[in-house]
């Protein structure tokens, strides 16, 4: 029973020591990035809560000496915590994600835009980068700013495309469309919270607001939205 009891909080100990290292990594010198601070929780944390639990555990049931019952209660309370913290963690989980869209089959998900101009207006050059932001409660992320942006002219207007990954599920999303220096075009989008993968294709839709600039600038550019 005391080797159990020493398995069982060694466990403990070496998962605790890892979490409790990984966040304070930063104060080592360890950054969040790039899974630094957790390589050094892992790897220094981890050994010494391995250490330590199976010292407690040890030093617990030998505490109890040869009274059997007081080691099984012990042993006892040790699953019920661990039972507890594992559903603990996986209800506060469940909770923190609820709201995640599921692209576990299907990779990342992406809201495609396709940009149009005003009719009669040149395509800008192609330096001119192409920014999305999109916009909620739940999130807000940008598209690449490195890729160059292909104009092609479409229906006499000019057209090019842009993509931004969405996680967050929610009905009510906004994009903010840059091209340069320019004004910022702001969208209300209609795009369903939890949309199968591009299954949703939306229409033409103008501007709802415009950052940066003067009030009509904007009009004649489009966006038509797909996830």
């Amino acid at each position: 029973m005391t080797f159990l009891i020493v398995a069982l909080w060694s466990i403990i100990g070496m998962a605790a020591g890892a979490v409790i290292f990984g966040e304070l990594g930063p104060l080592f010198g360890f950054r969040n990035m790039e899974g630094s601070s957790a390589i050094f929780g892992a790897f220094v944390g981890a050994p010494l809560g391995l250490i330590c639990g199976g010292v407690f555990g040890y030093r617990m049931s030998k505490g109890y000496g040869e009274d059997i019952a007081k080691r099984k209660r012990f042993l006892m309370m040790t699953l019920g915590g661990i039972a507890a913290l594992t559903a603990g963690g996986f209800i506060v989980e469940t909770i923190r994600t609820r709201d995640y869209i599921d692209t576990s089959n299907q990779g990342a998900m992406f809201l495609n835009a396709q940009i149009r101009l005003p009719l009669g207006v040149a395509a800008p050059d192609k330096s001119k980068k192409i920014v999305m932001e999109l916009r909620s409660d739940k999130e807000t992320r940008k598209s690449s700013p490195y890729s160059e942006p292909d104009w092609k002219l479409t229906d006499g207007r000019m057209q090019a495309y842009s993509s931004v990954e969405v996680y967050r599920a929610t009905d009510k999303r906004t994009l903010a469309v840059t091209i340069g220096d320019g004004p910022t075009y702001v969208f209300n989008l209609k795009v369903p919270a939890r949309p199968k993968k591009y299954s949703y294709e939306g229409v033409w839709q103008k501007p709802d607001g415009i950052e940066g600039a003067a009030s009509g600038t904007g009009e004649g550019i489009e966006i038509k939205v797909a996830m």
